[in-house]
């Protein structure tokens, strides 16, 4: 079965990309290059480049593209950074820049070749083969294919120990991204499958293999997102571009206080691909229903009269239980999105809800909001509100409102709803028809069943003081 899963992985791979080619002389060992995509858009790339290091000092013309030269980092003890040198921009200018001294072919306006050499810029000044200078461009530049890197090179000055075949950095970059989502299905055999979306986005890269990051790192205080300048992202792939691999899940683990998945399979990055791998196997779940009503009285501040009776939305969600020692409850899950199915009488399934969910650690309970009943629903109505004011210094307002919520269930069978009422400051519930449960200092709720078919009648009154 792993080997099915690789073979399909691997076909994936390359139907997907093939392998961006290096200038001569310099190529990355793809064994050993490996990438941390966040969900940022940042980008943390570890490679070997093959390349003749000597002993001592010496520049290295690497084909790096788009990075944050701030970030190199050398991963062999023994060769160290002196300085580094990236052109912000690559263009021609650029290129004649890093060539002054160099003869070119040139041809002219009759399509014939002379060769000139660059003898300096601003302005251009050139040498006939055959003598005389003159300033500007003599014609068309002939530029020799090993002259023009496939990527953006940076200048980087080295010392090393000795003399060595190759050298191991660590650079971040931006451009390619990754998000979690999420399928659950419900009824008797109820499921949720987790997937992660990797956008390569503007990030050209050979085979590596591929971590992700799943936490809250914090952004350099005065940095952007990325703590540097973002290359455009493509973030919209056609379905062309689109696959899902078929491949054994990504290994997780805790590394310091973020969650970090690797995946099984090395992916070559190419501008614009997208590719979907499994975050786990499915598993077996048997998820809650929470409708939930809102109060009437406002967060913050005092409690006013309100107008006659209004509908208000009946909110629906799904509460999974996440005991440690379970399948489904030993499994981190990163913040995504939700879709929620169910199957309706010809066995057919509906997508009927979807949410986000937060960052999730093993054992933690999941909560998803998915959207607003249609065949429950709910009118609340202010039957009663009075005001008076404290006698003594500071003054102060006291306020008392009676409500009624009328509740209404359509389905043919029974639900149970849950009424909250949210307010910050001095405030009580005096009475009510239901128990009313104080869940913190903030939050009272009212738990009321409604009947299959039936309506139920919650009423309660409160007390606020401001």
């Amino acid at each position: 079965m792993r080997g099915s899963f690789r073979r399909a992985w691997q076909a994936v791979g390359c139907w997907l990309v093939a392998a961006s080619a290096l200038p001569v002389g310099l190529r990355a060992q793809d064994a050993s290059t490996s990438v941390t995509l966040f969900a940022s858009g940042r980008v943390l790339v570890r490679r070997t480049l093959t390349l003749n290091l000597p002993a001592g000092a010496s520049t290295q013309t690497l084909p790096l593209g788009i990075f944050s030269p701030s970030t190199l980092t050398s991963l062999d003890p023994g060769v160290t950074i002196s300085r580094v040198a990236q052109d912000q921009t690559w263009s021609e200018d650029v290129l004649l820049r890093r060539n002054v001294g160099r003869a070119f072919d040139i041809e002219l306006g009759d399509k014939s070749k002379r060769r000139a050499t660059l003898i300096a810029v601003d302005p251009e000044r050139w040498e006939w083969a055959d003598g005389g200078v003159f300033f500007g461009r003599p014609g068309r530049i002939l530029w020799a294919k090993e002259m023009v890197p496939a990527a953006r090179t940076v200048d980087v000055a080295l010392q090393s120990d000795r003399a060595r075949q190759g050298w191991k950095l660590m650079y971040e970059t931006s451009g390619s991204s990754w998000a979690a989502s999420y399928r659950m299905f419900l009824g008797n055999a109820g499921r949720i499958e987790g997937g992660a979306s990797l956008v390569a986005g503007s990030l050209e890269l050979g085979s590596a293999e591929v971590q992700l990051v799943a936490g809250n790192i914090g952004v350099p205080q005065g940095a952007g997102a990325n703590g540097f300048e973002e290359a455009s992202m493509a973030t919209a792939p056609s379905s062309r571009e689109f696959a899902k691999a078929a491949a054994p899940p990504p290994q997780s683990e805790s590394v310091g206080e973020i969650h970090l998945y690797t995946l099984p399979e090395r992916v070559t990055f190419t501008s614009g691909m997208q590719v979907v791998v499994p975050l786990f196997n499915p598993v077996a779940v048997k998820p809650e229903l929470r409708l939930t009503v809102g109060g009437g009285i406002a967060y913050y501040g005092g409690l006013n009269q309100q107008p006659d009776e209004q509908p208000v939305p009946v909110g629906v969600a799904y509460r999974l239980e996440r005991k440690n020692g379970t399948s489904f409850g030993d499994l981190p899950l990163p913040g995504g999105t939700m879709s929620v199915f169910d199957i309706d009488k010809a066995g057919r399934p509906q997508l009927i809800g979807q949410g986000t969910i937060g960052h999730t650690a093993a054992g933690e309970e999941l909560m998803v909001n998915t959207g607003t009943a249609f065949d429950v629903t709910a009118k609340r109505v202010q039957t009663d509100y009075t005001t008076s004011r404290t006698a003594v210094q500071p003054v102060r307002t006291v306020a008392t409102a009676a409500y009624r919520i009328t509740l209404q269930n359509a389905k043919d069978s029974a639900v149970v709803v849950e009424v909250r009422e949210d307010h910050t400051g001095e405030w009580s519930v005096i009475e009510s028809s239901v128990p009313a449960q104080k869940k913190s200092s903030t939050r009272t709720v009212f738990t009321v069943t409604v009947p299959a078919k039936g309506t139920a009648t919650l009423t309660y009154r409160v007390r606020v003081v401001w």
